[in-house]
């Protein structure tokens, strides 16, 4: 049988039969839960000897007034991409008087757990989210609140803001075939990303596959990890093998400069005898040189919308769950052109 200290909030809502916010508004004293129902429940964790953490029932009040981020740091530190996550966050946490801690360090399962258990924070903003991610499932299970910028297989009851990497991907590849283009590369994150399950990784694969099927293209892709120069080789490796390509999407936005130096390194004008189109924040996109034309992807607003939906979840008590898909916007600038 299991402990007490094991059993967790989503067991007894599962043999309660309701949800896991009714557990919580009913362990928080909250008036909206029917007499039969409260007993009921009340009842069943007892049965179980479920013994909810003090800190625990104290996330409702906000009582820390904190939000975390966390965004497990990659060897190379962080582009202007990430930090325009953190800066939305931080803004929507200063607005709303939270105090806000952005997390680097890859977290265990204690480390999460115990979070939550010594009031480090009231709730936890979740990146870089895997179709099947054990932070969702532990804190799914547990019904601490969370937001995810990303999101999984299954977002059942989870709140989530993401991009459609799909449709992204689809958009760009729509644009080029409408200037004329046939030929066209894809250059996509690393496979490291693809076998971990990261959401974007795997959802720009398969917008990239459905944009193939739709305009009856050929399959002509590498996946290249994040830094200038590995995009700058990348390129220069498919147009040696394509060198009839007229035109690449990629997913790596704030490296998409890398494109442009090989270009020119082969002789190769953008946007007059080649094309290229990035998924980037209108920032990224206009320092290039030529600016681009780009899918947007708009990484402070999506960090201020997730923590803005982290504080309402704390404040009143998990709540609904609220789940944003954003569109994709084709951008057009300066890297696009007819095909001639």
């Amino acid at each position: 049988m299991m402990r007490g200290d094991t059993i967790t909030i989503a067991h007894v809502a599962k043999t309660a039969g309701v949800s896991v916010s009714t557990v919580s508004r009913i362990l928080n004293n909250k008036p909206d839960v029917s007499a039969s129902t409260r007993d009921r429940v009340l009842g069943i964790i007892q049965e179980l000897g479920y013994r909810p953490h003090v800190q625990a029932q104290s996330l409702a009040s906000g009582r820390s007034r904190t939000i975390a981020l966390s965004f497990p740091a990659r060897d190379a530190g962080f582009t202007q991409l990430e930090l325009d996550f953190f800066v939305g966050a931080a803004q929507a946490a200063a607005e709303r008087n939270y105090f806000f801690n952005l997390m680097t360090n890859s977290m265990t399962y204690d480390d999460l757990l115990n979070m939550y258990r010594d009031a480090y924070a009231d709730g936890i903003i979740l990146m870089r989210i895997c179709i099947q991610d054990w932070r969702v499932e532990m804190l799914r299970d547990y019904g601490y609140p969370f937001v995810m910028i990303g999101r999984c297989a299954d977002n059942t009851g989870l709140s989530y803001i993401d991009l459609d990497f799909e449709m992204a991907a689809i958009m760009a590849y729509k644009h080029l075939v409408e200037l004329g283009h046939r030929e066209i590369g894809f250059l996509t994150r690393p496979p490291a990303e693809r076998e971990q399950g990261l959401g974007p990784a795997i959802r720009s694969l398969e917008g990239f596959r459905k944009a193939l099927e739709m305009y009856d293209l050929k399959s002509t892709y590498r996946e290249v990890n994040h830094t200038v120069q590995d995009m700058y080789e990348a390129t220069l490796g498919l147009l040696d093998a394509e060198p009839q390509l007229t035109a690449i999407v990629t997913v790596h936005g704030p490296t998409s400069s890398g494109i442009v130096r090989a270009l020119h390194h082969l002789g190769r004008n953008v946007p007059n005898d080649f094309s290229v189109v990035p998924i980037a924040t209108n920032k990224i996109a206009q320092l290039i040189t030529p600016a681009m034309t780009a899918i947007s992807f708009p990484t402070a607003e999506m960090g201020y919308e997730a923590a803005r939906m982290l504080i309402d979840m704390v404040q009143h008590d998990m709540g609904e769950p609220e789940q944003i898909l954003l569109k994709p916007q084709l951008i057009l600038r300066e890297s696009t052109a007819s095909r001639k």
